[in-house]
């Protein structure tokens, strides 16, 4: 039986840190270091530990802070439907879906929408019987930049929420809750990023979408090994996996992920060559995502 032990947002706080540095040559090489967070995984019968790249939404908005893109409210959640959502699994995968919203809220430095955000959070932080986790020094840290109109602060202010749930849902063991709130902060961040700009073959923000495809392999195990409240849900992305898988199919120099024993022994799962989607299959994931996110935003 495998335990996971997810340490999907630690390094990614270190690295949203990072941004406030006054040293270019360093942030940059903090940066390459940690782009991509792990998750540990440790097999109880054996001595051996497995490592999965996963990054975070805010890992995956930082593309946006050097893109040419315009903000847009309608990629949000509306905070209104909140009170719509009365299961634990549509709160906590709509947890993870205002989290993701605020990731993107505050990499593009939008106040307004920041606010509402981080309540809404708070609010089912309490349904979900973990508003311990985001205690009230975090919303008054919050409401001083706000007023400041500090962006980087914002930016690690998000990921400090996403990141206190994380760590009280571990240690608390509930797993299940855990699950689900990655899910929803993953589709969200995928829907969003979908819908930043037309499809364009050598832009970043599609190369970022397509990199996607081990993040999905790796959210497939944990969600599927740790819940068994979204079956329908963790179909829906398995059909996502297939787009993913078949946007290599045509590449002669494609190679699988690669599988890394470090120095200490430790198996280092990595993302393989680069992927790519070409246009069709861009439309056909963002067609699919788009219906897995509003099935979950309407809390279906």
């Amino acid at each position: 039986m495998k335990t996971f032990y997810s340490n999907i947002f630690l390094i990614s706080i270190v690295l949203t840190i990072s941004s406030c540095s006054s040293n270019d040559n360093d942030q940059k090489e903090l940066v390459n270091d940690t782009d991509q967070v792990v998750e540990q995984v440790s097999n109880e019968s054996s001595d051996d530990n497995i490592f999965y790249q996963v990054p975070t939404p805010n890992e995956l908005f930082a593309v946006l802070k050097n893109a040419n893109v315009t903000y847009n409210k309608e990629c949000l959640n509306d905070v209104a439907n909140s009170e719509k959502y009365i299961t634990k699994a549509s709160k906590a995968l709509n947890f993870g879906v205002y989290t993701a919203d605020l990731a993107y809220v505050t990499s593009l430095g939008n106040f307004e929408d920041a606010s509402p955000l981080f309540e809404t959070v708070r609010d089912l932080a309490k349904e979900l019987e973990i508003e311990n986790a985001i205690d009230q020094i975090i919303f008054q840290r919050l409401q001083e930049n706000l007023e400041n109109s500090n962006a980087d602060s914002l930016f690690y202010l998000s990921n400090e929420t996403y990141y206190s749930a994380y760590t009280y849902l571990e240690e608390n063991d509930r797993k299940d809750v855990l699950a689900m709130i990655v899910v929803g902060g993953w589709v969200e961040g995928l829907s969003i990023i979908l819908n930043l700009e037309p499809y364009s073959e050598n832009s970043e923000i599609c190369q970022r979408i397509a990199d996607q495809k081990l993040t999905l392999e790796n959210l497939l195990i944990f969600s599927s090994s740790n819940n068994d409240l979204i079956p329908d849900i963790v179909s829906e992305l398995e059909n996502i996996n297939e787009v993913f898988l078949a946007s290599n199919d045509n590449e002669e120099d494609y190679t699988e992920s690669t599988n890394v024993e470090n120095d200490k022994g430790v198996m280092i799962f990595g993302g393989g060559s680069p992927s790519s989607l070409s246009e069709e299959q861009f439309n056909q994931l963002k067609s699919i995502v788009m219906d897995l996110r509003t099935s979950i935003i309407e809390g279906n």
